[in-house]
Parts: structure tokens; C-alpha cells; sequence
């Protein structure tokens, strides 16, 4: 259960080319997770020992006195977390979680905590319940894939959306280019996004965009042109003719209602 989690340590590292131990053991659980970049790990004294790659989009989980091996990929920023837990309480070594749009959102406010506060303070309420919230996303995909149909889970499909996310707001979404790193066709991503996601990689891809844009409108005083260059869009104009068309109203119209 979650209140029976208790956090002994967090920090997030930023452009690391290499981990400082490349391998380590703990007392505690551990959670490693990339914000960007890359890394291959495995986890000695488990069943499975095979090496496995990591990257956004998915949370790595070490068991107290087991091996956690890790090696950078791609240049990494990086979160990590050791805790303990009271009863039986297992997480399969690595887990997906499907909504990485709040995943990525998590992942902000963990960053700005650590560069606004103290490291040397005990945990703030604030940092405590966004890492048990990613324990709590997490058992809940846990949940999913034991209780789900076999189909139902397309691990393929949450890189897919790990890749859209993290690009899609700095240029145009290219399915080729998607297609090529996932290694398939564009019918099949077309067709297994869609099966996973209920959307279209490009339908996805203008979501994550809205929901950027509408963060931006309540939240700060940038212009809409200002607004429409963060989030990917040609320019304001279209920016305001797409948002009008999904949202239902003006980008000036939501900034007006919902700016509290």
C-alpha cells in the first residue's frame, strides 16, 4: 500500500555521460528512471538477469540487496529514489506507464523541488507525494497488465508515445522518422497506436501539444505567438484555429476562464 512507503532519499541528475557507480547494492527499493537520454541495466540475484535498454516513459525497480548494473546510453538526466516498504510488495523490474504526458509533468515539479530547496532538508510533503505518485502509477500498470487481455499492452507503443512526447512541441511529428527509430512501417505504427491509444500518432501528437498550450495560457502572461512557438505550432494564427477547433474555444477565451 502506498502509506505504508517511506522515502530515505531522492535526487535528479542532469547530462550525465556516465553514472557514477556503475554498479551498486541497496537496502532499500530503488527507482531509476530517465527524464532524457538513455541507459541499458540489468539486475543481478532475480530471476531475470538480462540486460535490458531504459529511457523515458518507463520507471526501473531494484529489490533491497540486489545488483542494480546500469551504463548511459545516451546522454541522461535522470531520476532516482530509494525507499522502503512494510509486507509483500514486488514491481517487475522495469514498468511502462502509459500516461507519460502526466509522467513528464511529475518529472518538472521533482526538478524545480530539487533546485529550489535544501537537499539537506527532509523530503517536503510536496516531493513525498509526487514519488508516491509514480509508485502508485506504477503498481497501477502492474495491475493493468496482469488483469488485461494479452494484446492489450504494446510496450513498442508507450516508446512510441515516450518519442512524441518529448519531440513533438520542438518540431513537426514526422511518422517516417518515428517509424524508422520503432523499427516498423508506418501502417503499423499508424495501426498499433491506435489499438493502444485510442488515437493517432498525429492526433497524439496535436494532444500533447493542447495540453502544453492550455498549461501555458493559465500560467503565464506569454503572448499567444510566444505560446504557439513552445508547443510546435507554425504560428499563431494557426495555433488559435487548431486549439478553437479541439478545445471548443478561443486561446483568449480559456486564458479568460480559466486563469484564476
Amino acid at each position: 500500500m502506498i502509506q505504508d512507503i517511506k522515502l530515505t532519499r531522492y535526487y535528479y541528475a542532469d547530462q550525465r555521460e556516465q553514472f557514477s557507480l556503475t554498479e551498486d547494492t541497496y537496502q532499500g527499493w530503488v527507482m531509476l528512471a530517465a527524464q532524457d537520454g538513455s541507459f541499458s541495466f540489468t539486475i543481478d540475484g532475480g530471476d531475470d538477469t538480462k540486460q535490458q535498454l531504459a529511457q523515458f516513459g518507463e520507471l526501473i525497480f531494484c529489490p533491497p540487496n540486489h545488483i542494480l548494473k546500469r551504463h548511459v546510453l545516451q546522454k541522461l538526466s535522470f531520476h532516482f529514489c530509494e525507499f522502503t516498504c512494510l509486507g509483500d510488495w514486488t514491481l517487475p523490474q522495469i514498468v511502462r506507464l502509459k500516461d507519460i504526458s502526466r509522467l513528464r509533468s511529475t518529472f518538472q515539479y521533482l526538478q524545480e523541488w530539487q533546485e529550489s530547496e535544501d537537499l539537506h532538508q527532509q523530503f517536503t510533503s510536496d516531493a513525498r507525494h509526487l514519488i508516491k505518485d509514480l509508485i502508485f502509477q506504477s503498481h497501477r500498470e502492474q495491475y493493468k497488465t496482469q488483469h488485461h487481455s494479452a494484446g492489450t499492452i504494446d510496450p513498442l507503443m508507450n516508446r512510441a508515445a515516450a518519442y512524441i512526447e518529448t519531440r513533438t512541441c520542438e518540431h513537426e511529428l514526422s511518422l517516417q522518422e518515428l517509424a524508422t527509430t520503432l523499427g516498423i512501417s508506418n501502417s503499423q505504427l499508424t495501426r498499433r497506436f491506435q489499438a493502444a491509444y485510442g488515437l493517432s500518432p498525429v492526433r497524439f501528437s496535436t494532444k500533447v501539444r493542447l495540453t502544453r498550450a492550455r498549461l501555458l495560457l493559465v500560467e503565464t502572461q506569454d503572448s499567444l505567438e510566444n505560446i504557439a512557438e513552445q508547443c510546435g505550432f507554425q504560428n499563431a494564427f494557426y495555433f488559435s484555429r487548431v486549439f478553437s477547433q479541439h478545445m471548443g474555444i478561443s486561446p483568449s477565451g480559456y486564458r479568460k476562464n480559466y486563469r484564476v
